[in-house]
């Protein structure tokens, strides 16, 4: 299953086009704010503004160790360090989206406030009781062992501590149309209700303290067309497809059978 999911999302050359997109739109590399990587780090519906939310909704200190679990190649990551002043550990399933993830924090200076390693939302590679905050976006659609995978959130979480969920949730029954953003065929896109989620939530002894749907800012986010192309696009991180995996999620969104939705639970 693994393997079927690392393809989806395997793509190399990803620094390297990054790179030549922003000098091409004018930047210098040598001294690079980390916001000009938005448009193709933060690779979750809602883009920064998402992040920015989550961010607020999260009381972070700058001595807390943060977990951010499916980081891609460390957008979100990185927002919460700058943010927060917390130290973020990073770990993602794909090689290069980790390759990625160090290369550009280093090309923003950001290498002493984040880290990022290989790892699995159902085999995440730490200690019991290490962190104090954990988030994961938009990475259950990829789980189907959804108590697995909260078992494991809560295990790493600290007692007390706080985790935060950002994935797309099933909401009607009508069949999703494929390629999407994190599957290329039905056979390993597990998007379920959040029913699912808090069930094995509260199995692995988690609280849920919040949940909220934010299908009108994934409408907007999908269908909304800027004035002028970015410099950074997701097309950057998942290449020619990408085009055709947005429009089908956007569908999917407008017709009200998935939608963002942010769920918050204490650990015991």
């Amino acid at each position: 299953m693994q393997d079927s999911v690392e393809s989806h999302y395997r793509s190399s050359g990803i620094v390297n086009r990054i790179q030549k997109a922003l000098a091409k739109a004018g930047h210098d590399l040598k001294n690079l704010d980390p916001d000009a990587l938005a448009g193709a780090d933060e690779f979750h519906v809602g883009g920064r503004k998402a992040t920015s939310l989550i961010a607020d909704e999260l009381d972070i200190h700058a001595t807390d160790c943060v977990l951010d679990v499916g980081c891609g190649i460390g957008g979100a990551s990185r927002f919460l360090a700058r943010k927060t002043g917390a130290h973020v550990t990073g770990i993602d399933l794909t090689p290069e989206f980790v390759d990625a993830a160090i290369q550009l924090s280093k090309l923003v200076g950001m290498e002493d406030g984040v880290n990022f390693q290989q790892g699995s939302a159902t085999g995440i590679p730490f200690e019991k009781n290490v962190f104090d905050v954990v988030t994961m976006l938009h990475v259950g659609m990829n789980v189907e062992d959804k108590l697995l995978m909260m078992s494991e959130l809560e295990r790493v979480c600290k007692p007390a501590g706080t985790i935060m969920i950002y994935d797309i949730i099933r909401k009607g029954t009508d069949a999703l149309k494929y390629p999407m953003p994190w599957a290329t065929i039905e056979k390993f896109s597990f998007p379920d209700p959040a029913a699912k989620y808090i069930e094995a939530a509260k199995a692995s002894g988690l609280v849920l303290l919040k949940q909220v749907d934010h299908g009108k800012l994934a409408k907007k986010f999908l269908t909304s067309v800027p004035d002028e192309l970015p410099a950074l696009t997701l097309g950057h991180l998942m290449g020619p497809n990408f085009m055709a995996m947005r429009d089908n999620l956007a569908l999917a969104v407008r017709d009200d059978v998935v939608s963002p939705v942010m769920m918050t639970f204490r650990a015991g």
